[in-house]
């Protein structure tokens, strides 16, 4: 059974923070993630997605306990919720502020 994606309210407030283009890079990785969840044959992690003649390089990897990361070239980080087989969209920010809200949470 393939993964599903949710957004949550808490994910729509924190792309408010976002400046334009890190809003898109978000975009893109939810994009990725959906394309990768999809997939009936996931080319393994790292997922390359190609947009616009490009390939980019998905990760997607579990942090800590039902907490995942998500990120494309190590630009603006997306972490997931997982329960059972749905994830659950969070948060969405860079490095720094990733660990501050495991920190927090």
């Amino acid at each position: 059974m393939p993964f599903e994606l949710y957004f949550l309210p808490p994910y729509g407030r924190c792309l408010k923070h976002l400046g334009n283009k890190e809003k898109r890079i978000a975009r893109l990785v939810v994009s990725a993630l959906l394309e990768y969840f999809h997939s009936n044959s996931p080319t393994g992690n790292p997922y390359m997605i190609p947009v616009g003649g490009r390939a980019y390089r998905l990760v997607f990897k579990k942090l800590d306990g039902a907490v995942w990361e998500a990120y494309i070239e190590n630009h603006v980080r997306v972490l997931t919720r997982l329960d059972k087989h749905r994830h659950f969209l969070v948060f969405a920010g860079n490095h720094d502020q990733v660990r501050q809200f495991l920190k927090e949470n």
